[in-house]
């Protein structure tokens, strides 16, 4: 590992399996470390940990061209990003790549004996997820970490307990997410609405409900919640803080905003479209949108980078829309860039943008 404390801190988050700590330390030097195969190593391992497998191969391959030979951590992350695509002849490459330099290196011998049995299936089924990432360098939970894992589980225990007596919700038990994570999300969550909440009389509100119909609002935000549909969710809990629902109504459904998961490639929900954004905005603040288009006035700052997303250019003359996009993390992008960027509406100063997650490079338009 280098010298620089930097990459030294970096190492260290990675290990207790702190990747985006380490990913909030390394991307905003991205530009002052843009020479050094190192800290593309860094990036990229800790990306393929957080599931954004196009992010750390575009890395890795940064640092494999920085680097010759290129390093080991690289090649093995190399080799797990070829696995998961189904390319297991390039997959194997790196694995022979491997064991040329050592023989006896066990993470390549055992991933080229699954890597040949994968070539072997007529199914074409692949390797599941568990054991690409067995191949990537091994991390250890920090013991607070691992506290606040053993109390997740035990919550959601007990909360697939009340769920399996058919007390608290309304909708089938089958749909629900595996019982790792608490999806509760506040003391009134599971309790229905009643005949007290009833609706503001008046004008001036953006969408203007029955009672019956802020009941079903609310049945919908907690089925979307549920079943980890959280644009979905969050789409409805907005209906419902800009219609004439209660304060009362309002609060509940305000309360769950902070239980929603940030937009994630390796939690893929549907994409609001172009058109149903730019109608009414406010409806979609905070909801997640999936757009493919052409980078334009890429503007690169010291703490973010904006560009005008200009949708649909990538695949012809006609432009759809142009988005502004703000991004918090560093990028390698230059303008003409085909990106597909993952984010949420947000809305600012009267305007609406859209606040990125996370990108995948989808290659250049031809002039």
């Amino acid at each position: 590992m280098s010298d620089d404390p930097l990459l030294r801190q970096a190492w260290i988050y990675y290990k207790q399996g702190r990747f985006a700590a380490a990913l909030e330390s390394l991307e905003p030097q991205i530009f002052r470390h843009r020479e050094d195969p190192d800290f593309f190593r860094m990036l990229g391992l800790c990306c393929l940990r957080q599931g954004d497998w196009k992010g750390g191969e575009t890395y890795l391959e940064r640092s494999r061209q920085l680097d010759d030979p290129a390093h080991r951590d690289v090649l093995l992350g190399l080799m797990t990003v070829a696995a998961r695509k189904k390319d297991h002849v390039g997959a194997v490459k790196f694995a022979l790549e491997l064991l040329d330099r050592n023989p006896r290196d066990n993470v390549a011998k055992k991933s080229l004996s699954r890597l040949r049995a994968a070539l072997a299936d007529a199914e074409e089924r692949g390797i599941d997820r568990e054991s690409l990432t067995g191949w990537l360098p091994p991390y250890h939970r920090s013991s607070q970490t691992v506290r606040k894992w053993i109390i997740r589980i035990v919550a959601g225990l007990a909360i697939a307990a009340g769920l399996a007596a058919g007390t608290w919700w309304g909708f089938s038990f089958k749909a629900a997410p595996p019982p790792a994570e608490n999806r509760q999300g506040s003391d009134s969550f599971s309790q229905p609405l009643t005949g007290s909440d009833e609706v503001l009389v008046g004008s001036g509100y953006a969408v203007t409900l029955t009672p019956e119909e802020v009941k079903q609002g609310w049945q919908r935000v907690q089925a979307a919640f549920q079943a980890y549909q959280d644009s979905k969710a969050r789409y409805e809990i907005n209906r419902i803080l800009l219609s004439n629902a209660t304060s009362v109504v309002k609060e509940r459904a305000r309360a769950l905003i902070p239980y929603l998961h940030d937009p994630d490639f390796a939690r893929p929900e549907d994409s609001s479209s172009y058109l149903e954004v730019r109608t009414a905005p406010a409806l979609y603040e905070g909801c997640t949108v999936r757009w493919q288009g052409v980078i334009a006035n890429l503007n690169l700052g010291a703490k973010k980078i904006t560009f005008d997303l200009l949708l649909g250019y990538q695949q012809g003359q006609v432009v759809e829309g142009i988005v502004p996009v703000e991004l918090g993390f560093a990028a390698l992008l230059k303008n003409t860039q085909i990106v597909e960027v993952l984010g949420r509406v947000v809305l600012r100063d009267g305007k609406w943008l859209i606040q990125g997650t996370s990108l995948h490079d989808l290659g250049y338009r031809t002039p």
